[in-house]
């Protein structure tokens, strides 16, 4: 089975008690762990990632994605295993084609 990459976000939304709003920005982020851990995440995907030009600005095709226990490819490698996409020609008889299976 061919594995893809997909760009998956989250929003988080806390309560922070701070003085300041740098102070509750930094609470945050040395509390994060423990308030992820208290509500469920709400991700979504946006999208499968099939070129390095898709990449999050902070990723490379360097990095290794987040996956499997013992992955070593990089996202790079990840991109070079990809199939490209089936192409379906609709203005011909491919289009009465059978296409269960086939990826999108």
């Amino acid at each position: 089975m061919i594995r893809r990459l997909y760009k998956v976000s989250a929003t988080v939304t806390a309560v922070i008690l701070a003085t300041s709003e740098t102070e509750a920005e930094e609470r945050f982020k040395s509390d994060f762990g423990d308030i992820i851990s208290d509500q469920s995440i709400d991700a979504q995907s946006e999208g499968e990632i099939t070129a390095e030009t898709q990449l999050p600005d902070e990723w490379s095709a360097d990095c290794l994605p987040y996956g499997p226990t013992g992955n070593t490819l990089t996202i790079g490698e990840c991109l070079d295993l990809v199939p490209p996409p089936v192409v379906r020609d609709d203005k011909t008889a491919d289009m009465f084609a059978n296409t269960e299976g086939v990826p999108a």
